[in-house]
């Protein structure tokens, strides 16, 4: 056999193997030691542990020229098996102690370093790191949209409507009214005064009454004279409205004087004033102005003004006080309404 690195020669009766060579040159090189000649056959060694020394194990090399003596390569092998057999008692005995104190301790060999972990990446890692989704076309991706809560609807102020015043009524219709029923009194007596009065200048007989009757009630001046006081009566209660009775006493002469005048209009159109020329129509007038006829429409106007204007007054009176309630109402709903602030 040759130097351990130069070629080696074919084995020849009882020579190792290359393979036997190879696993005995690596038992020495590790301190591992075959058990026995079967393990370095088979290459099937059994791990023993480093002596306690870690003396390496000097193994005699053989001369270059000379053929190994394999007497003496068994003689030692079975050296090494008997030291490597008492080793491993030893290490097995201090490995026991070790795990006791602690089994989880893990075995280091003193032949190289273990790789940080930390900086290496395995096989495993990539099973291990968590899977991203995954997102096809089909499926769009719809962000996440937060709605903000809607505000609370604000207090909305509630409006009330205030009561409208009262508006306050007034008496003019009723005067109006009254001064019809007036007005008729005023043509009856105007016209039984003219029926008197015609009857004593004796233009007016039993036989021709019926005529002179129907003519009268009939002709323009006597209504016109009737019409004149409905209106100045009508004036007075436009203008007193709802007064007290004492006003329609102190102004019925005004609705006297305005019948006066009203008769002496009512006698120019029977004339018919059309028909006269100046002078005949201020003789007319002269003749109307003192007549019993126009005295008696006088005395007639304010009697019936004074009357029927206490009937006006009285209903201006109860006018007055219904104003009166309504606007006490609406100062009462005024102050039990809402206030302000």
């Amino acid at each position: 056999m040759s130097d351990a690195k130069g070629p080696r020669d074919e084995p020849q009766n009882g020579e190792l193997t290359s393979d036997a060579e190879n696993a005995e040159v690596s038992a020495a090189d590790t301190g591992d030691v075959p058990t026995s000649r079967r393990e370095a056959r088979t290459d099937s060694t059994e791990v023993i542990s480093t002596p306690a020394d870690d003396s390496p194990v000097e193994t005699p090399a053989a001369p270059a020229a000379e053929a190994p003596d394999y007497d003496k390569l068994a003689a030692e092998l079975d050296a090494l098996e008997q030291r490597g057999a008492s080793t491993t008692v030893n290490t097995r005995s201090a490995s026991g102690d070790a795990s006791a104190a602690g089994a989880s301790a893990p075995k280091k060999n003193p032949w190289f370093e273990e790789a940080d972990r930390t900086q290496t990446f395995t096989a495993s890692d990539a099973y291990d790191a968590p899977a991203a989704p995954v997102i096809t076309a089909s499926e769009p991706v719809v962000p996440e949209s937060h709605v903000a809560p809607a505000p609370a609807p604000a207090q909305l102020p509630v409006f009330v409507q205030a009561p409208e015043p009262p508006r306050l009524k007034g008496n003019r219709g009723a005067s109006g009214l009254i001064g019809l029923v007036a007005a008729i009194v005023f043509a009856v007596l105007y016209f039984g005064a003219k029926l008197g009065i015609a009857a004593l200048a004796g233009e007016v007989s039993l036989e021709n009454i019926a005529d002179w009757s129907i003519d009268t009630a009939t002709s323009l001046g006597f209504w016109t004279t009737v019409v004149v006081f409905f209106l100045g009566f009508w004036l007075l209660g436009s203008l007193v409205n709802r007064a007290r009775w004492a006003a329609w006493v102190l102004l019925g002469v005004f609705v006297a004087l305005i019948a006066w005048a009203g008769h002496i209009a009512g006698a120019l159109v029977d004339a018919p004033f059309w028909e006269l020329t100046t002078s005949e129509t201020l003789e007319e007038i002269g003749r109307q102005l003192l007549s019993p006829l126009a005295i008696a429409a006088f005395v007639f106007a304010r009697e019936i003004t004074i009357w029927f204007g206490a009937w006006v007054s009285r209903r201006g009176a109860k006018v007055t006080a219904r104003n009166a309630e309504a606007q006490a109402e609406y100062e009462r709903t005024l102050a039990d309404g809402p206030k302000l602030g």
